[in-house]
């Protein structure tokens, strides 16, 4: 029978020594843990902790989004998958110290091979992040001495573990085990095998001590260092927002009792925000991510999603609970306004923080003080979206008028009480109001009737409020909500047709948020939310194509597809536009570098349609520029294809500058199949 390995060789009297270090070290983590936990709960409000084991599997134990950026993604999995091993085998090696040994023969030869793996791992991992901060590799990235401090912790735990296996295996006097599974070890051997037993003690007691103080140090640093995120960011992990980001907005249900009290809505203070802000800001790594993916920070913009996190997390752990959160020394008013909302932060941040969340809680807290801050046009158009019905100040009139004009042209096609239709189409604001973009409700109406579809516009002059949500207004997105849904309640419908993925989103998640306050506000009119099927025409285009019941004909031009956010990224629409493209003979479709989950914001959403943060570029303008070196092929028809009225609106506005026409995916089916 093999003889067990004997645990605590050569150090065996200062073994309470590593008993008390453990018990402070882990003392001290459990009292920050306390204390973030207090922080989070702040206001009395109630932590839920009902953990998503789906979330911790797919995002924390799997690493999902942190290996979908390959530089940053590989050096964090060796790191991780290192000192998880690392860790793991302490256990192990406790299991075999104080219930029964099993770490012997072959078993101990995997064990130690194993563990020469992840050592090397750790420190292969280490030193590519060394190279990537120093070099900025990876753009932005912070350089505060407390990443180099936890590089060099790691690095010493490493290699001073390696030298102790090697001095252990010198003490035994014995031929090595075998390099094959101790290769690293063996290389330390070599070198202290000709030192006396008594200088290998003296080397290894020594050794061992500072090994272990250095451990323990870095277990008690974890609070105070960017290693808290081994605690944070999987706790925001496994508690996050359960339903999808862009469902999960902060709701205020009891909206109407706050507006009695005179409480108002929004992170008016730093203890109004909740206690899923508060974490989210605790949990943020700075990788980076969510600021290189920015578009206004692109563009110049004062908005770093990263900065706006840490700051709030800086004035949370200063106890700012009762000051406004933005200003002078806080989160910067203009950075707040410059959110165009695409939620290309949110996708790409690794530990599940939803930032603009809080930037849209910061929004909803500055209209309720009505702080000077907030820009001229979002107002304006606030003002507009309560007097005249639309943001865009224009007369509801013009509805009216161009409710007579499709009647001329298209005729019965305004939807009445009382009759029924497969589909009813709600053309939204921007279609209503712009005449270039009524275009494509023509180009719908006329496609989809041809298919022997009951198809209607509804003529009511009424906004879904999404404009209000997003420049933090939420009372009068509730009332225009409620005013949309009482409108569609008087018709007869199977499907909901919009042509605004803004629209669709509000209707299809943000709706959803409010559904039982919005039941009973509208009594048996709130039914309607119940049966409310709603569709957007691209989507709808392209399961047509896809069924076969449509097809393209044939248009000789060169088109680039722009992502919509609040289509793509948001609804997870990427290929049925493009299936409607490609069902295109001659067409040729290229894409922009920056496409589907990846792309770019046109710089119209947040409601920034309405307004404009004058510092930086126009977002507009650099994807417009991406979009033209993509269309550089000669003199050849170009088009940038959308499926959205604010990207035609933002795109129209550069389109002479760069030499491209803008077209929607349904005007370009349409206007190829007038040639078959």
């Amino acid at each position: 029978m093999e003889e067990p390995i004997i645990h605590y060789f050569m150090v065996e009297d200062l073994r309470p020594f590593i008993y008390v270090a453990a018990l402070i070290a882990v003392g001290i983590v459990a009292f920050n843990l306390f204390r973030a936990y207090q922080r989070w709960s702040a206001g009395g409000e109630r932590v839920s902790l009902l953990p998503s084991l789906n979330n911790l599997l797919r995002y924390s134990l799997l690493q999902r989004k942190v290996v979908s950026h390959r530089l940053p993604g590989a050096l964090h999995l060796l790191i991780y998958l290192g000192i998880l091993w690392l860790f793991v085998m302490t256990n192990l090696r406790a299991i075999d110290t104080y219930f029964f040994h099993f770490l012997t023969g072959d078993v101990w030869k995997v064990y130690k091979f194993l563990g020469n793996v992840a050592g090397v791992a750790v420190i292969l991992g280490v030193l590519i992040a060394f190279v990537r901060r120093e070099r900025g590799l990876t753009p932005n990235l912070p350089k505060d001495r407390s990443y180099y401090l936890i590089y060099a912790l790691l690095l010493f735990l490493v290699i001073s573990g390696f030298a102790l296996n090697g001095l252990l295996a010198a003490a035994h006097r014995a031929n090595f085990e075998s390099p094959l599974f101790d290769p690293v070890g063996y290389l330390f051997y070599l070198a202290f095998s000709g030192l006396s037993f008594d200088e290998i003690r003296t080397y290894y007691r020594g050794l061992w001590v500072v090994h272990m103080i250095t451990a323990m140090t870095t277990i008690a640093l974890i609070p105070y260092t960017n290693l808290w995120h081994i605690i944070a960011s999987n706790l925001n992990i496994a508690l996050a927002r359960p339903a999808p980001p862009v469902g999960s907005l902060r709701s205020y249900t009891d909206i109407d009792e706050r507006l009695s009290r005179g409480v108002g809505v929004g992170m008016t203070k730093l203890s109004a925000s909740s206690w899923k802000q508060r974490m989210d800001w605790d949990a943020c790594t700075s990788c980076m991510r969510c600021t290189n993916a920015c578009p206004a920070f692109a563009a110049g913009k004062p908005l770093s999603p990263q900065n706006v996190m840490i700051t709030l997390r800086n004035l949370m752990y200063a106890g700012e609970w009762d000051s406004q959160p933005w200003g002078e020394g806080k989160v910067e008013a203009d950075a707040v306004w410059s959110c165009v909302t695409c939620g290309a932060c949110v996708h790409e941040c690794p530990v599940l923080i939803h930032q603009v969340d809080s930037i849209l809680d910061l929004r909803r807290g500055m209209l309720t003080v009505g702080d000077p801050s907030i820009p001229e046009g979002s107002l304006n158009a606030l003002t507009s979206l309560q007097q005249m019905g639309n943001p865009f100040g224009s007369s509801p009139v013009a509805k009216e008028e161009w409710m007579e004009e499709l009647k001329a042209s298209l005729g019965d096609v305004v939807a009445r009480e009382g009759e029924e239709y497969d589909i009813l189409y709600w053309p939204g604001c921007a279609t209503t109001y712009d005449p270039r973009i009524r275009e494509v409700a023509l180009s719908n109406l006329r496609l989809l009737s041809k298919l022997g579809y009951r198809i209607a516009v509804v003529p009511d002059p009424v906004c879904t409020g999404e404009p209000a949500l997003r420049m933090g207004e939420e009372l009068l997105f509730l009332e225009k909500a409620s005013e949309f849904l009482e409108a569609l309640s008087k018709y007869r419908f199977k499907t909901l047709l919009v042509s605004c993925p803004h629209c669709y989103t509000a209707i299809r998640w943000e709706y959803r948020r409010y559904k039982d306050y919005l039941k009973q506000r509208l009594g048996e009119r709130g039914e309607v939310l119940e049966r409310l099927k709603v569709e957007h025409h691209a989507k709808l285009l392209g399961q047509l194509v896809k069924e076969g019941k449509i097809r393209g004909g044939v248009l000789k031009a060169y088109v680039t597809y722009h992502d919509p956010c609040y289509l793509g990224r948001w609804n997870g629409i990427y290929e049925e536009p493009r299936e409607v493209l490609r069902s295109i003979g001659r067409l040729r479709l290229a894409e922009m570098p920056r496409n589907r989950e990846k792309s770019f914001c046109c710089g119209g959403g947040g409601g920034q349609l309405f307004y404009e943060v004058r510092r930086g570029e126009r977002i507009s303008k650099l994807r417009s520029e991406e979009a033209a070196k993509t269309l550089d092929v000669g003199q050849a028809r170009k088009v940038v294809a959308v499926a959205c009225p604010f990207c035609n609106i933002m795109f129209r506005g550069e389109a002479e500058q760069y030499g491209f026409e803008v077209k929607d995916v349904a005007e370009l089916l349409e206007e190829s199949m007038r040639s078959v």
